[in-house]
């Protein structure tokens, strides 16, 4: 039940040319980051994320933090094909 909730607590939005990650229910943490930063998309899943179709979300990017983990995100894989697609559009001669 807690992890049901704690996933509720997390929203993906992927825009045009950014990326939108917050968490928190009271208190909320935002991540905004430019897809012409993202360099590769990693999921990661447990078999009971499996079962459920969640799975914990890395972004490599270019810049100081170079590694961000964003844990439970509703079909993982799906996301990380539209951030690289859309990454590499913003990438020329890629």
């Amino acid at each position: 039940m807690f992890g049901h909730i704690r996933r509720r607590m997390v929203k993906l939005t992927i825009l045009e040319d950014r990326l939108r990650y917050e968490a928190g229910f009271l208190s909320k943490t935002t991540r905004t980051m430019e897809l012409s930063k993202v360099q590769d998309v990693r999921v990661d899943q447990t078999i009971g994320q499996r079962m459920l179709n969640i799975g914990n979300l890395s972004l490599e990017t270019a810049g100081e933090s170079s590694r961000i983990v964003m844990p439970s995100v509703d079909r993982p894989h799906e996301a990380a094909d539209r951030i690289l697609e859309l990454s590499r559009g913003r990438h020329p001669g890629v």
